[in-house]
């Protein structure tokens, strides 16, 4: 028995983690990661995009037609030159997307002759990003970061868009507040916010965690470092072009919703949602602003009960209400949730649930457009059908999501650094 303990100990670094579980959580990613790039690849073959293998063998992204349409291909540095026209089209070197991933788009296309490269040297770049992510949480969570690490997801959608920057400033983020340090981990939530805009609500939760603590000053310099950090990001390319800059909320604002979200259900394709944007936005913005505020007051009565604000649970909350009332839901979303199911104290099944979901909604998608385009179908086909349930269904699994993480468990483990890790029974450690 005291053999049994030693060898156990030697495996266990100064501060009690389990060295063994980070080189598994990198392989088991880097697996994922390989899978992905393969599964994407095929869209590199001649004629791809023209004779539907986007659609048919699963492998659209976002990466290689965007390489041509948003002036990557002509080296067009962002945003300094760009504008959003009268006709609603970014030009100039406008993009869609926050300051840091527009830079992003450019530095990798510096390297590419052709989308084909454009999607080489994005997932050669990106892929370090996921592993960062995964390296991260292992240290936090151990065996539960297979949840993030074997999510089919990372082979959905790793190099579908470029969404794994923004989950690695996230889980930056997280990492940090778990060291306690939360003047850094809303710096890295600023930084997330000039990504995909979505970290900046983790401020909130981060300054009411420690104003309810009693370190005020704490609390504003986590929400000025939070705040700050995407502002000045942000300020030069206001300055320089305020109009290239502003392009991509613009075109947010008047685009219709994703026919794959909700509400592009409910509108079922019609144009006329295009004639209720001003009133869609409002339905949303109240929607997610109502939801917002009973994560933020849930919190904070679970505080006074508890002694400790949830920032974990409150964080998590914020998110799931954010991607169930978006009029954009686009399915690399996915992606954003999954170190909330890592790091909050939720039972593993929600995860199945949710992978399984999201599985039948990237077939359902790919597929029915595959029908629509290349077979000219226009009724419900399976495809479609799969789809139409799988949206619904995860809509349903975000708003019972809202109430798990906001009711999960905190544990002593969640922020002391010193404390021993979960244990090794991999299912033990996910209920």
């Amino acid at each position: 028995m005291a053999e049994l303990v030693t060898d156990q100990q030697s495996v266990l670094s100064h501060d009690g983690r389990d060295d063994r579980l980070v080189p598994v959580v990198l392989v088991v990613c880097f697996v994922m990661l390989v899978g992905g790039y393969l599964l994407k690849a095929q869209c590199m073959e001649p004629d791809a995009f023209a004779e539907g293998h986007q659609y048919s063998r699963l492998c659209y992204n976002d990466l290689q037609p965007l390489y041509g349409i948003r002036a990557v291909s002509e080296k067009t540095f962002p945003y300094i030159d760009g504008e959003f026209t009268e006709d609603h089209q970014l030009t100039g070197g406008a993009v869609e997307y926050p300051v840091l991933t527009g830079l992003f788009l450019w530095f990798a296309g510096l390297f590419a002759d052709n989308s084909n490269d454009f999607l080489r040297w994005s997932a050669l770049l990106l892929a370090p990003f996921g592993l960062l992510a995964a390296y991260q949480l292992a240290l936090m969570r151990g065996w539960r970061a297979l949840m993030w690490a074997a999510s089919p997801a990372l082979i959905w959608y790793s190099f579908h868009n470029w969404d794994l920057l923004v989950v690695a400033a996230v889980v930056a983020g997280l990492w940090s507040w778990h060291r306690d340090r939360p003047v850094v981990a809303a710096v890295w939530f600023g930084v997330g916010c000039a990504l995909k805009m979505y970290p900046i609500l983790f401020v909130a939760p981060l300054a009411l965690e420690l104003w309810h603590a009693g370190k005020r000053d704490a609390a504003l310099k986590a929400f000025a470092a939070g705040t700050g950090t995407a502002l000045a990001v942000n300020l030069p390319f206001m300055i320089i072009n305020f109009d290239g800059w502003w392009a991509t909320y613009a075109f947010h604002k008047v685009r219709g919703p994703n026919f794959d979200s909700i509400w592009g259900l409910l509108a079922d394709g019609s144009s006329s949602v295009w004639l209720l944007m001003p009133r869609l936005n409002t339905t949303v913005a109240v929607l997610t602003l109502l939801w917002f505020g009973l994560a933020l007051g849930a919190g904070w009565w679970r505080a006074k009960q508890d002694g400790v604000y949830p920032f974990l649970q409150v964080a998590g909350a914020l998110l799931v209400a954010f991607l169930l009332w978006n009029k954009v839901h686009s399915p690399q979303y996915t992606l954003w949730l999954l170190p909330f199911f890592v790091a909050v104290r939720v039972h593993w099944l929600w995860w199945v649930a949710y992978a399984a979901i999201d599985t039948v909604a990237y077939f359902g998608i790919f597929k029915w457009f595959y029908d629509i385009v290349y077979e000219g179908e226009t009724i419900a086909t399976p495809a479609k059908n799969a789809m139409v349930f799988a949206v619904w269904a995860r809509a349903a699994l975000l708003a019972a999501l809202f109430v798990a993480f906001l009711r999960s468990r905190s544990s002593p483990e969640d922020r002391d650094p010193s404390h021993p890790p979960p244990s090794l029974d991999p299912v033990g450690d996910m209920a």
